[in-house]
């Protein structure tokens, strides 16, 4: 029988509540669920319009006309190559000019990018998104090891975040619930099935597609 990676990964922070830090043991891969009824509506409502929550992570002005929600792994390959190569231009171009808002939201596909998320959530809302930068910058000193959970906390500590601090934010359910039921959200509501999936004032964007792609979409939704 069938069962999506979310599902699975509630069992696995269930099952190590109250432990704390634990090692990465091996990783859930996404289970693609095109075949599922219930997913193709999921796929067809996402182009209505999403709702956006108080606690969203969001790069740009608010005011933006144009809202880009992002659905990424901080373990993946794919996700890294948007943020290190594609999102500088977006942001030079459509964000930092009040076109475009990013809303990040992490769909972690394994343990280590559910630890990774956690470590993001510990920052300042100020330093979330230049914390989320250099995860994926060093995705590949952390993110592929044995104890990529060690190596996060390397991270934390050049970070200014003491070990203390860092297995407190790990050790935190309402934290790790949080990401995700939002990732679960996504996965259920809109169709959410790889990472990364964004969402353009509703329409759907699959995989880290060039630069130019984004643009088109952003010039055909400009007022």
């Amino acid at each position: 029988m069938r069962k999506y990676w979310i599902a699975a990964l509630i069992i696995v922070v269930v099952a190590v509540t109250g432990v704390g830090i634990y090692e990465y043991q091996g990783r859930q891969k996404a289970v693609p669920a095109a075949a599922d009824p219930s997913a193709t509506a999921a796929t067809n409502a996402a182009t209505a319009p999403m709702p956006l929550y108080d606690d969203d992570h969001v790069l740009g002005s608010k005011e933006a006309p144009i809202t880009m929600i992002e659905y990424a792994s901080l373990t993946c390959p794919h996700c890294a190559h948007f943020h290190n190569d594609i999102l500088p231009q977006i942001k030079t171009a459509y964000i930092d000019t009040g076109k475009v808002k990013l809303v990040f939201r992490s769909y972690p596909l394994d343990q280590a990018a559910l630890k990774a998320a956690e470590l993001a959530e510990c920052v300042s809302p100020v330093t979330y998104f230049p914390m989320v930068s250099l995860l994926f910058k060093e995705q590949g000193d952390w993110a592929h090891g044995d104890k990529p959970v060690d190596a996060l906390a390397k991270i934390a500590a050049g970070a200014g975040i003491d070990q203390a601090k860092f297995q407190s934010c790990l050790d935190d359910k309402a934290i790790s619930d949080r990401i995700i039921a939002r990732a679960q959200e996504g996965q259920d509501k809109f169709g959410v099935q790889s990472t990364p999936t964004f969402f353009v004032n509703g329409r759907k964007i699959e995989g880290a597609v060039p630069y130019e792609d984004f643009e088109k979409v952003f010039k055909e939704l400009q007022p």
